[in-house]
């Protein structure tokens, strides 16, 4: 159930508590599309893992043993709760950034074929281990579609593994502006960079995402974030006032209306 409150300002979005994407939503799309057909332009940019894609379990242990495989370093709690940046390239900068390793950028180079090569052993093996949530592909690919709603991609992967997953979940990644990290360093750069290619102020955009990073991103930039997936508890702690529950056409009209006004 969604809870609709009154905004207090043209940046709020109200209280509202929705999550991940129902399983039938594309016949919803157009009306989705005609309730903000008049309204000015929004820019919607989305998280991939844990927001657009499901492939947690299978990411999380490829990217560790790639690490491994490559340094003979096992990534702990520890070093991951440690990080100030959680990005693929920052990670590899803070964990073996200081003088353990000669060439920082081989082992990037070579941390990321090995990641990449493991991703598609897992999905070979078993193709469940990286699909779209519910619904997802179709709000996605919708929102494409609206002239009125610019739609961008911000993921702290890197190309070749991000892209490979949502491709292997199903998503079109056509005219959809896309940025990551091989571009940046830090999370709030990728997201102000999407926005840059997406041709749209920064000021018009919100940011999905499923993380505490992506929370901290978002203040450091002052836009608005949405909290999804299956932490909005931890975000909620952390002090997001917008989760969702529930993430589908209806409820996002809602909220991309009490954004403006």
């Amino acid at each position: 159930m969604v809870r609709v409150e009154p905004s207090q300002n043209a940046k709020a979005f109200g209280k509202i508590r929705m999550g991940l994407f129902p399983s039938r939503i594309s016949g919803k799309i157009g009306s989705l599309l005609m309730s903000l057909s008049v309204e000015s332009p929004i820019l919607i940019i989305f998280d991939v893992d844990g927001t657009l894609v499901d492939a947690e379990t299978l990411d999380h242990a490829s990217f560790n043993h790639a690490i491994r495989e490559i340094t003979g370093i096992m990534m702990t709690d520890a070093m991951w709760s440690g990080f100030e940046e959680v990005t693929s390239q920052a990670t590899i900068h803070q964990a073996f950034g200081k003088g353990r390793h000669e060439d920082l950028s081989l082992i990037k180079d070579r941390v990321r074929a090995s990641f990449l090569a493991k991703l598609h052993l897992g999905h070979g093996q078993d193709a469940n281990t990286i699909r779209a949530f519910s619904g997802a592909v179709d709000l996605l690919s919708g929102l494409k579609s609206s002239p009125q709603v610019g739609v961008a991609i911000a993921t702290g992967c890197w190309r070749e593994t991000a892209q490979f997953k949502l491709k292997a979940a199903g998503f079109d990644l056509s005219d959809i502006p896309f940025a990551c990290a091989s571009d940046c360093y830090t999370r709030a750069e990728i997201i102000s960079l999407a926005a840059e290619r997406a041709g749209m102020p920064l000021e018009q955009a919100v940011y999905v995402g499923d993380g505490l990073w992506d929370l901290r991103a978002t203040r450091q930039l002052g836009i608005p974030f949405i909290g999804v997936g299956r932490k909005v508890e931890a975000l909620r702690r952390a002090g997001a006032e917008h989760t969702l529950e529930v993430f589908n056409p209806e409820t996002l009209s809602q909220v991309v209306k009490q954004l403006r006004g």
